[in-house]
């Protein structure tokens, strides 16, 4: 009986600290409370409203919003909800408006109008789920003096005569259609602190996009062609002048002409494009090797490139027409490439003279009767890689082995190998160790790192 009384005690003085605690909190102030709940997710702040009568309306004072309209019983309700949020304190600020929504275009463009009349600076409308592009009628939001990041998916923006966004530092637009193809420059040269630009579309009458800006430290352009074919006709071409550029991706299937003003000294880039070339590059087309001469030459300076395996299908055709150009700053590369394109490899790191990480990544199917053979050992092995890793786990097959011995063999400052094993028994893991161990390692402190289908890391 007296455990039981000692129980009970303390288990009404922990209620006891409980509500005393709940009181406490209860009597902060509401922009302190406020300042609380932004560290939840919306669906999180609206469950405090349940707490009691201090907190019912609490969460309409977050300036925070951020919904799919997935998580409503109905379209009415989520309407409801959103109608309150937006007009419930129509003179303080809003700070960030996320939507994941279908609802009607009306509504959206009518909430978009209404948070910009409250100072918005981050606003994001994801309109993909349904597969049809929302119309994006509001005239105010590019005038928007407030704004400092603009995400939009899956809109179609009408022409637009004046903007000014003073403030905008990053622009996501993921398949946003433009009525004006053109109207992509205006927009960007009306954001005159812009940093962060990504773009990413499969819009066929982009046949110029220009990117021309003092600010833009970060860049993404995606433009990927449904249905695009090689011997389709196009005539498209992508400038970039963007003198303080630190990052670059560039992914495109359609354009065929790249000119690059400028890039930051060692900018980092990540380029998969294929200069719209069919399977061979022709020897008559100047045209073309000029284009992709020029390209290369305009990146020559970056310090970090990863390259997809059609890049560097086009780039082994180019070298055997003309030579590379030299990426003296470069330390680290990640190259994704074809079995079949490993001859490449060389010349390659040849143009890499200072190059201490490399990341292979052997793209594709590889078969048991692939051969390669490398002629020569590039600058770089004999004074300055440090690091490589074979992304992809290898089988053991020739191609494979022979890659690793080149490595081991002609690397003289090489410090660490890594790769793993995608064996289907272990059996056959036994096999590849033993011969990784006999390979003879230039580098007296070259460690190889082996993980394998335990997952567990092994140092040869």
């Amino acid at each position: 009986m007296f455990d039981f009384l000692k129980e009970k005690q303390v288990s009404e003085k922990r209620e006891r600290r409980k509500d005393g605690c709940a009181d406490r909190l209860s009597l902060l102030p509401d922009p302190l409370l406020c300042q609380i709940l932004l560290n939840l997710p919306t669906k999180d702040v609206v469950k405090t409203s349940l707490l009691s009568t201090r907190w019912r309306s609490l969460y309409l004072s977050v300036p925070v919003l951020e919904l799919d309209d997935d998580a409503f019983l109905n379209y009415s309700a989520f309407v409801d909800f959103v109608d309150r949020f937006i007009n419930f304190s129509p003179e303080s600020p809003i700070d960030k408006l996320k939507l994941t929504s279908t609802c009607d275009p009306l509504a959206i463009n009518t909430w978009i109008d209404a948070v910009v009349t409250r100072k918005i600076q981050h606003l994001e409308i994801d309109y993909s789920r349904i597969g049809i592009e929302f119309e994006l009628l509001s005239k105010i939001l590019f005038m928007c003096q407030t704004l400092v990041c603009l995400r939009l998916h899956s809109v179609a923006l009408t022409d637009f005569s004046t903007v000014s966004l003073p403030r905008l530092k990053t622009m996501n637009l993921e398949e946003v259609s433009f009525v004006n193809p053109a109207a992509i420059e205006t927009l960007i040269a009306s954001c005159p602190v812009l940093e962060d630009l990504s773009i990413i579309t499969g819009q066929e009458d982009l046949t110029v996009i220009r990117v021309c800006s003092q600010t833009i430290i970060r860049l993404s352009l995606v433009l990927d062609v449904v249905g695009h074919h090689l011997w389709d006709v196009v005539n498209s071409e992508i400038v970039i002048d963007a003198p303080r550029l630190k990052y670059l991706c560039l992914r495109d299937n359609q354009s065929t002409v790249f000119t690059i003003n400028s890039l930051c000294s060692s900018a980092e880039v990540d380029i998969a494009v294929d200069f719209h070339v069919k399977d061979v590059l022709e020897t008559n087309d100047s045209a073309k090797r000029t284009s992709i001469g020029n390209f290369l030459a305009r990146i020559s300076n970056v310090g970090n490139m990863t390259v997809c395996s059609k890049t560097l299908k086009v780039i082994r055709q180019y070298c055997q027409l003309e030579p590379l150009p030299q990426f003296c700053f470069m330390s680290q590369l990640h190259a994704k490439i074809f079995a079949a394109d490993l001859e490449l490899l060389p010349d390659l790191l040849e143009s890499c003279p200072n190059l201490k990480s490399l990341v292979l990544e052997l793209d594709g199917t590889i078969k048991k009767n692939d051969q390669i053979s490398f002629s020569s050992v590039p600058w770089c092995l004999r004074s300055c890689l440090e690091r490589v890793e074979m992304k992809k786990p290898i089988a053991g097959f020739e191609v494979e082995m022979k890659l690793i011995r080149y490595f081991l063999e002609n690397s003289t400052v090489l410090k660490e190998l890594t790769l793993s094993l995608g064996c289907p028994k272990m059996k056959q893991e036994s096999f590849i160790f033993m011969e990784l161990l006999s390979f003879r390692r230039c580098s007296s402190a070259c460690e190889v790192n082996v993980v394998g289908l335990e997952e567990t890391l092994m140092k040869l």
